[in-house]
């Protein structure tokens, strides 16, 4: 088997309401930050108590072995090579469109809902104080009815930020959003997970 290395939670992107209201409070996000697009990889849980390291320059505490997030809900494996994969988009125009998609998950999640979740920090022109400000970093925010049951080991979301979060963006309002970690969480079923089955980032083999 390869060695493989993961990075994740290191797709960051901003995601831009256009709207009329002015920008001069604050620096000009770029005019075409619309889009947001990443593929899944399987959620591990956060080293806490290391007892090796990374390799090469990357080296820095790591925990031995890997934990999954989740324990039902992971991308099928055959003969020792991964079969499962999945994506997740997000567009902004009038709204936030929000597409997620997996394929060839593992059997025991067939019946179970996942849900996304997002860590976010948001800037909005349209503040308590009259003028722009930045939120705190929201960490693994909860998309309302951005969910799905996975079936024949499929999962397809598709919804908008104002439909899982109604109200959340308004018109004439200039909003961006930092995207931080992405996730699918699974909200059914037993034992609990530990975070999300599914994350945006990416593989290097």
């Amino acid at each position: 088997m390869s060695k493989r290395a993961v990075f994740t939670g290191m797709v960051v992107g901003v995601v831009t309401l256009f709207a009329t209201a002015s920008f001069a409070q604050r620096p000009l996000p770029p005019k075409k930050a619309n889009k947001y697009q990443a593929t899944m990889i399987n959620g591990v849980v956060a080293c806490t108590a290391a007892n090796t390291t990374l390799p090469g320059v990357l080296s820095s505490p790591a925990c031995d072995p890997v934990v999954p997030n989740d324990t039902v809900c992971q991308f099928s494996e055959k003969n020792g090579k991964l079969k499962g994969k999945g994506k997740v988009q997000a567009k902004a125009k009038d709204d936030v469109a929000i597409k997620a998609k997996l394929v060839k998950v593992t059997e025991a999640c067939n019946g179970q809902t996942l849900c996304a979740v997002a860590s976010v920090t948001v800037t909005s022109d349209n503040c308590a104080s009259s003028g722009s400000c930045t939120g705190e970093k929201s960490v693994d925010l909860p998309l309302g009815v951005a969910c799905c049951t996975v079936e024949k080991q499929k999962c397809k979301i598709k919804t908008t930020v104002n439909s899982a979060l109604p109200g959340a963006l308004v018109a004439g309002n200039a909003t961006e959003i930092i995207v931080g970690e992405v996730g699918l969480l699974r909200t059914t079923g037993s034992p609990s997970p530990a975070g999300p089955a599914f994350r945006a980032g990416l593989l290097f083999e």
